[in-house]
């Protein structure tokens, strides 16, 4: 059984990942046929439309942990900042109404401003005071936004979003506009999921780049990479803009599918899911990133679907489910559940420190004798 398991292991190694993920790409295509067809109920393709929102959340923060090694625990206020602002620009709160590229383009680059601007005075702390750092900016912004009532309805959110016209102006829908509009949960299950396969091919092309080298160096040993010729402040500031941007996409994609924001969105305990779902599923690789992220998203709906009666019991303990779920990854598979190769290399190699004080215990050299301690 052993040999049959280890030969069925080597056979799907050999099969090139691009194969994996077109199948993945697939079967995420094929989701929601199933609601079409009746096998599927609605509520699950909303579960799978913000799971895939989610894996944009969980993509952005891999630049900046799974990449570059840095923890940023206010990583949601991107986020918020993306959603507000697209709910400023396409809602009845300015009466403005602008085409849904323009919403995103401009949703994805204040977040990237927020990012730069952050980031400045921040990347110069390493460790526990970058984590203190960015914590503290996200509850800033979340308590912001709720404090500026008359631009942003404080408590209340901002309701009535205007769904996305992808094409063309913001008029009343008819004829091929109304086509053009997505407002049905199935339309914005594909547009969240081209954005998500969009963005992943995007990083994947950039990790494998010069910048992508020159984040995992910085990740790995700054001093040795700045020594090597790259700038850090400049690396650094480029994984955290670029990261933020992602953030603020998804948060417009998230405005225009919520159609109604709050402050209770963008909590704390939002960037601790964030950062357990690129934990679970592999910091610095995408695959299990994504898998990480419609983990711990989806997995909630079944358990709750599993429970029926008990789910307030569930609600309860769900934090305490995910805390222990963390744990029991970093002892037993530190390197996630789709390691990247480098990290997997890493969690699993012996200390050379170790090696030595084996050897010592195991050899005596004082008289040339090789004596072996039991």
């Amino acid at each position: 059984m052993a040999a049959m398991t280890e030969r069925i292991s080597s056979v799907l190694a050999r099969v090139p990942r691009g194969v994996y993920m077109a199948l993945a790409v697939v079967l995420a295509a094929g989701f929601p046929l199933l609601n079409v067809i009746g096998v599927v109920e609605t509520a699950w393709l909303r579960v799978g439309v913000m799971s895939l929102l989610f894996v944009m959340l969980a993509l952005g923060l891999n630049i900046v942990m799974g990449e570059t090694g840095l923890l940023n625990l206010g990583y949601i206020a991107f986020f918020a900042f993306g959603a507000y602002t697209t709910a400023l620009l396409s809602s009845p709160k300015f009466e403005l109404r602008w085409p849904f590229l323009a919403v995103v383009v401009v949703s994805t680059l204040i977040a990237m401003l927020a990012g730069f601007v952050i980031g400045l005075p921040t990347l110069r702390l390493r460790g526990d005071y970058l984590a203190i750092v960015t914590l503290a900016f996200g509850e800033i912004v979340r308590l912001t936004i709720i404090n500026l009532q008359g631009f942003t309805n404080g408590p209340n959110g901002i309701t009535g979003i205007y769904s996305p016209l992808l094409a063309g102006g913001s008029e009343v829908k008819t004829g091929l506009a109304a086509w053009l509009t997505v407002d049905k949960p199935i339309e914005y299950y594909y547009l969240v999921l081209v954005a998500v396969v969009v963005v992943s091919i995007l990083l994947a092309n950039l990790k494998n780049s010069r910048v992508g080298r020159a984040w995992n160096a910085l990740r790995e040993d700054e001093l040795a990479a700045i020594s090597s010729g790259i700038t850090a402040s400049r690396a650094k500031m480029l994984s955290v803009v670029l990261s933020a941007g992602i953030a603020g996409f998804a948060g417009s994609l998230y405005a225009y599918y919520s159609n109604v924001i709050s402050p209770e969105s963008f909590l704390f305990m939002q960037s601790v899911i964030v950062v357990c779902m690129v934990v679970l599923g592999g910091m610095g690789s995408i695959p299990g990133v994504v898998v990480g992220a419609i983990v711990l998203q989806a997995l909630p709906q079944v358990i709750r679907q599993a429970a029926g009666a008990a789910r307030s019991d569930f609600e309860v303990y769900r934090m305490l489910i995910f805390g222990v779920l963390i744990v029991v990854m970093v002892i037993f598979r530190p390197e996630g559940l789709l390691p990247d190769k480098l990290w997997r290399r890493e969690s699993h190699e012996v200390d050379p420190r170790e090696l030595e004080k084996t050897r010592q215990s195991l050899f005596d050299l004082e008289e040339g004798e090789k004596d072996l301690e039991v």
